[in-house]
């Protein structure tokens, strides 16, 4: 105890951070001693005495051995500040779905468990100073133990383990029956904290039951009042079918409100995170690219990431008509889809791919149509977001501008050819 105080009076701790803006550090031990002296020093210098050899007489010095009780209250902060508990902690967090609400049980867990430990020897200790008036006559157990020698003839490990029965029943139902005043008392002040302890305890456990899997619940709230819904419209089995398949796709048993998260970010998280998954598919459009070194490559990127809108079909969708008017374009991050002309099969594209680009160019119906031939995830980019993007790039407009002018000479181009070949015919 002695070579504790010393090293926590030496070793000064960093304040409680008030702004994770700022880091804070640690005072300097001048600052520090005085200060740890003021709060602590009384309970150190009264828990290092080694009450049993400075008083004599085992009816003094055995409740002032208690005292040492007093160190108990640092325990959180020890624990809070230990290495070994941060990253056990940070690993339980970890665990999806529960980690967050198991990282808050498991230390009312571990105080309910050291204080039905520390219930149980001073429950003990109480009953001693009273040589255990009315204990071998009271419990069966003690009356009835052999040898006929009661609570003190037994061993040590058998009498902890029955004190820790009663020291639980006590925290739960009460099963110890206090005969002294001094047995009562401690009894109730058991009692009181254990049941505030236990009712933290379930407070917990139940806010984990609700919040367990909370999207999972979402989802089967979702499917189950989309059931409900084509019940009540009387759509036939295939539709039903085909309706609850795409929503399986989607949302895959999770359901998320995913523009309200996106919505609470910053723009620079928000940018962030949809580019994660949509750089690559960007870059491969030669016109979408932008290197111009000038510093604002990656805040083009992150806008038209962020413009990006996760859209799903499932096989035999038709997600364009050829003739139609064009208004976005679309990359292709999973799935396969064909390519018609006229109603015949031209190609296949899959993971990796786009198509559409030309509505970002040119205000020219679609050329061809494109079906979903497996479930596909895409992404789309609508012209209007694209086009208010690029009013803050100059190099950018100017250089769709261009591919627009050729785009659309090309077109005239081919018009003509068609009308020469319909006068010559």
């Amino acid at each position: 105890m002695l070579v504790d105080s010393v090293l926590n009076s030496l070793t000064p701790r960093k304040p409680k951070k008030t702004d994770s803006q700022f880091k804070l550090k640690r005072p300097s031990l001048s600052t520090w001693f005085p200060k740890y002296v003021r709060d602590n020093g009384l309970v150190d210098v009264i828990t290092m005495i080694p009450w049993i050899q400075a008083v004599p007489f085992s009816e003094a010095s055995l409740p002032l051995c208690t005292l040492i009780l007093l160190r108990t209250m640092r325990l959180p902060s020890m624990m809070a500040r230990s290495p070994l508990f941060i990253i056990i902690q940070a690993r339980i967090q970890s665990i999806g779905g529960i980690g967050n609400i198991l990282a808050r049980i498991i230390p009312v867990g571990i105080t309910v468990i050291i204080f039905i430990h520390i219930q149980a020897c001073v429950v003990y200790y109480v009953g001693r100073l009273t040589d255990f008036t009315t204990w071998d006559t009271q419990f069966d157990h003690w009356r009835l133990y052999q040898g006929g020698g009661g609570v003190e003839s037994a061993p040590v490990f058998e009498r902890y383990i029955w004190m820790l029965s009663q020291s639980m029943g006590n925290t739960f139902p009460m099963t110890f029956k206090p005969q002294t005043i001094a047995e009562q008392v401690t009894t109730l002040l058991f009692i009181v904290t254990g049941a505030i302890l236990y009712a933290t305890f379930v407070g917990l456990i139940s806010s984990a039951a609700i919040s367990f899997d909370a999207s999972g619940k979402l989802y089967r709230q979702k499917i189950d009042e989309l059931t409900d819904y084509l019940t009540w419209k009387n759509i036939d089995a295939q539709t039903q079918r085909k309706l609850l398949n795409y929503y399986e796709f989607k949302y895959r048993g999770k359901y998320f409100e995913e523009r309200s998260l996106l919505a609470d970010m910053n723009e620079s998280l928000r940018m962030e995170l949809a580019s994660i998954n949509s750089r690559q598919l960007i870059e491969k459009v030669p016109f979408l690219k932008r290197d111009m070194k000038d510093g604002r490559d990656n805040i083009y990127l992150g806008k038209i990431a962020t413009a990006l809108n996760p859209i799903y079909f499932i096989p035999g969708d038709y997600i364009v008509n050829q003739g139609e008017q064009a208004t976005e374009m679309f990359f292709i991050l999973t799935g396969k889809v064909n390519i018609q002309v006229n109603g015949v099969v031209v190609t296949a594209f899959s993971d990796g791919a786009f198509f559409g680009e030309v509505a970002l160019i040119a205000n020219i119906p679609r050329t061809a149509s494109v079906q979903a031939i497996t479930t596909c995830h895409l992404y789309s980019l609508s012209a209007k977001d694209f086009g208010a993007i690029i009013q803050e790039f100059d190099d950018m407009k100017q250089r769709i501008d261009q591919i627009y002018e050729e785009r659309m000479a090309k077109v005239r181009m081919e018009q003509a050819a068609q009308m020469l070949m319909s006068n010559t015919s």
